[in-house]
């Protein structure tokens, strides 16, 4: 499935402890008062990982756009919005953001010299990153978590930053298995590919991803060895709480599968559930969000750790960002191997997780093997645009 939105018809922001709850009541309001003909429509929705932060764009928003263009094999769909009491202007409206997409976009095709992006000198910031993981494994062997994960930042320059669609199709090609995501705003994009599926809601059915434990072509360790293994079953252990918690017949795979990325390879399980009558997709994400795969465990000693170490994570890093619909259904992925377009600047973010026994080093290393994705396709899209 593909899904393409411009305007925002409706669309409810918010920030703080509270902002899954007072997104879940929007979203009761919305399902109440949503009027439509055909397949139900939908919605989409972002979170930063944190309650505060996450500008340029909102911490937290569900809106409404105004035209969605979908394709489901093959089958092309367009859905107009509106609220009601604007629906005397919204044929206009329509018309003018349909002409405004079908407009050809300036800088689409720059030639590969004017667009060369320049890394920012990173030694500082790794050896920050090496201090910080030293500083987790103390906590860690001083028994204050049992996992914590640390991320980090690369940033980019360039007298022209890629426009974000061409990256978008980029990462499309060469990560079919992800989910890949772009929103814009005036002056920025948040683009990615997210290999994991913090919620999907198809009725009654949950399926949750338990995604921890990872391997590239250079790594010393392997992917089945005894840290990548502990790290993925504090992730599978927590999930499986707060599905049982809330949820009836939660299954749990008895051993996780191997999922094979371009360049790196993940330990998942998915964990699947049945909601009861009136249980949200807001008040599962409440639930669930942060799952140790990005904050740590357990969960509150890991976030107040994290916040006293100032692991700040920009834009929707480590957040959420999918789709709802009239139905009530949902498809949220975590937002992972992505970036921040801003201008002539592009901000990439990684990050790994740190058990008893990891080695800073490895696992420096391992955002590198994380970042790589994103950098590979920002050179594909810029060698892709010169050609074109």
């Amino acid at each position: 499935m593909r899904l393409a939105g411009a305007g925002i018809a409706l669309a409810a922001t918010s920030a703080g402890e509270g902002r899954f709850a007072a997104l879940a009541a929007a979203q009761r309001g919305l399902l109440a008062g949503w009027r439509y003909t055909g397949a139900p429509p939908r919605a989409f929705a972002g979170f930063a990982f944190a309650p505060e932060g996450g500008a340029p764009l909102p911490n937290a928003r569900l809106w409404v756009p105004e035209l969605l263009l979908g394709e489901t094999a093959g089958r092309v769909s367009l859905t107009l919005s509106c609220a009601a009491e604007r629906a005397h202007a919204a044929p206009a409206r329509w018309q003018a953001l349909w002409n405004e997409l079908c407009r050809p976009q300036p800088g689409q095709c720059v030639t590969l010299p004017r667009a060369r992006l320049v890394a920012r000198p990173a030694q500082l910031a790794e050896q920050a990153f090496l201090a910080r993981g030293r500083g987790a494994l103390a906590a860690i062997a001083a028994g204050r978590a049992d996992k914590l994960v640390l991320t980090r930042s690369l940033q980019f320059s360039g007298r022209l930053a890629p426009p974000a669609a061409p990256l978008l199709d980029t990462l499309a090609r060469h990560h079919p298995a992800c989910a890949t995501f772009a929103v814009g705003g005036s002056g920025w994009s948040f683009v990615g590919a997210s290999p994991e599926t913090l919620l999907a809601l198809e009725g009654s059915r949950v399926a949750v991803d338990a995604l921890a434990g990872t391997a590239w072509q250079s790594a010393a360790r392997a992917l089945g060895d005894d840290k990548n293994r502990r790290e993925h079953d504090l992730v599978v252990h927590a999930i499986a709480q707060a599905l049982g918690e809330h949820c009836q017949d939660v299954v749990l795979p008895p051993t996780p599968e191997i999922m094979e990325l371009e360049g790196l390879s993940h330990l998942r399980r998915r964990l699947l559930a049945r909601r009861p009558p009136g249980l949200g997709a807001f008040e599962l994400i409440a639930r669930l969000h942060p799952t140790p795969a990005v904050g740590g465990a357990p969960t509150p000693a890991a976030l107040d750790w994290l916040a006293h170490h100032h692991d700040t994570r920009g834009a929707w890093y480590t957040g959420g960002f999918g789709w709802l619909d009239a139905a009530g259904d949902a498809d949220i992925a975590v937002c992972l191997r992505c970036g921040l377009i801003e201008g002539e600047r592009i901000t990439l973010y990684a990050g790994a997780g740190f058990v008893a026994g990891s080695d800073p080093a490895q696992e420096l290393a391992e955002t590198e093997a994380k970042l790589a994705a994103m950098r590979a396709a920002l050179l594909a899209s810029q060698q892709e645009q010169a050609a074109a």
